[in-house]
């Protein structure tokens, strides 16, 4: 008698629970590569931002001591006399050297702080004086610099034309590049 129970007891075929086991793991699959893109999408998109407030930053910075440049009276040894400001290259790009509105000699470059290239400040006169700092955090690494200098067609009012191009420093799932420029002018008319 209990033999005849078990064969009229309905139950799941081995086929049956195999296509349940497969459907189930695709879906699985699907939805962890689904969270995995957005986490991904997440980190990109704070690597980027991180990278956008650091270059605002440097920007506000910079503009404001570029808009107060003065000419150079034979205050400041390497940029000739009567001129505003003096590009030289250096060896991770270009230098910017300018008189700023305290008489002041300032040089903005690119160092290498041995984890990324940062932006760097000097303002002096080359003497042990001299006050530096980075104006970039080590998390940005700047990868290239340029200034040129171009005069405006109505005045010889100098504009410095910024390029530059910064990515985040980590594995290359964070690695968030960025490249900018912007063109300042000097509020100085004397």
């Amino acid at each position: 008698m209990m033999k005849n129970n078990l064969k009229h007891k309905k139950g799941f075929t081995l086929i049956e629970v195999l296509v349940s086991v497969s459907l189930f793991s695709v879906i699985i699959v699907s939805v962890a590569g689904i969270f995995k893109l957005a986490i991904d999408g997440q980190r990109s998109a704070i690597a980027t931002q991180n990278v956008q407030e650091s270059l605002k930053y440097f920007l506000e910075v910079t503009a404001k001591e570029i808009r107060m440049a003065q000419t150079n009276k034979g205050v400041c040894p390497i940029i000739p006399n009567d001129s505003v400001f003096y590009i030289s290259s250096g060896s991770l790009g270009d230098i910017l050297r300018f008189k700023n509105y305290y008489g002041k000699c300032v040089s903005y470059f690119l160092i290498n702080d041995g984890v990324s290239n940062r932006f760097e400040i000097v303002r002096g006169d080359g003497g042990s004086s001299d006050i530096s700092g980075f104006i970039s955090p080590a998390k940005i690494n700047i990868n290239d610099l340029h200034f040129s200098l171009n005069s405006l067609a109505s005045s010889s009012q100098p504009m410095v034309t910024i390029n530059l191009n910064a990515s985040a420093v980590g594995g290359n799932s964070l690695e968030s590049a960025m490249t900018l420029q912007t063109s300042i002018t000097s509020r100085y008319y004397k």
